[in-house]
Order: structure tokens, then sequence, then C-alpha cells
């Protein structure tokens, strides 16, 4: 699933290879993919470095910040990534040279993304899913939340707890303060 054998294109310097993806639903690590994942990339070997580019499309389930529901998440993600690459020897022949990644310090592979020649576009897909995620999802612009006193979602029930306390959410702090100076 979503592994590709790059071997062809570290062999040849200046070759171009594209990928089309088409993937059912799935979950990641975590990331719950709710429709078809679908991308198209490019991977260049530029002599020197693999350069990565492309664009996925699909929809994530993700919880609402306000109200704690389910909710679904459209994900258009762009990829760009670059690897550098060092000619090695191919185990077994004589003189057919082919690049491999390079980890160190100035090119950091995400753990995963390669396992000697064969590439996981999941690794991928999955950062620019979580790079599209907000930070504070909300199921919708009104979504009412949950009620600070007794937790019930208020876009599915009106509850009878004092709207009052919604303004002032510290209001219970300060009666406390105020019993506790009272009795000094």
């Amino acid at each position: 699933m979503l592994r590709y054998d790059l071997s062809e294109i570290m062999r040849n310097p200046g070759m171009v290879k594209n990928f089309e993806v088409k993937e059912r639903p799935f979950q990641d690590d975590d990331v719950k993919y709710v429709s078809p994942v679908f991308g198209r990339f490019s991977v260049t070997n530029g002599g020197s470095a693999l350069l990565i580019r492309g664009s996925v499309s699909t929809s994530v389930e993700l919880e609402c910040g306000r109200c704690l529901g389910e909710m679904y998440f459209p994900i258009d993600g762009e990829i760009i990534e670059q690897y550098s690459l060092s000619a090695a020897n191919e185990a077994g022949t004589s003189g057919d040279h082919v690049a491999e990644v390079v980890q160190d310090v100035e090119n950091e592979v995400p753990p995963g993304l390669f396992e000697g020649r064969v590439m996981n576009f999941a690794v991928l897909i999955r950062q620019a899913a979580i790079l599209e995620i907000p930070l504070s999802p909300v199921c919708k612009e009104s979504c009412r939340g949950l009620c600070p006193s007794c937790g019930k979602n208020r876009n599915e029930v009106e509850c009878s707890c004092d709207s009052q306390s919604d303004s002032k959410p510290l209001s219970r702090l300060a009666d406390l303060i105020k019993q506790k100076e009272s009795r000094n």
C-alpha cells in the first residue's frame, strides 16, 4: 500500500517518474482518512538530490474543538520535498552506481519514508494532511459548544444552567476567594 520502488529513478540521474495514488479510506497512526485518497506525485533524480512534488486530496475525521463532536475536514495539500542523494555501489555488481538518500543534520528524512530504495508515500500524505488540519477545528461556525456547567452539547439540547456563568467563567473562583477572606 502506497509503497513504490525507486531503484530505477535512483540509478538514473535526470530521470523523472510520475505516480498516481488512488487509495481507499484508511487509518494511519493518528489520522483517519474517511474518503478516498487521491494524489499525483512526480519524483525527479536531480543527481545530487531527489525532488518530490505532488498534491493530495481526501477528507479526514476530526473532533470539533467546541462540542467534541465528530466532523469531516477536506484536505487539499501540496507536497514539495527534497532529499540529498549520495552515490553508492549496488551490492553484488561492479561499477553499477545507485544513489541513496542521505540522512544527516541538513537532510532530515521522516521516519518510515524510505526502506532502502522503497518509498512509502503514506508518510508524505500524512504530513500534508497534518499541515492542512486547523489547530482548533470547528464543525460549523455557529457551533455553540458544550455547556461549561453541565457539559451538555448545546447544539443538541438546551440546558437549564445559568447563562450568566458563561460570561464570567471565573466567577465561582471569585466567590470562593470572597468566602475565604470573610472567614479571616
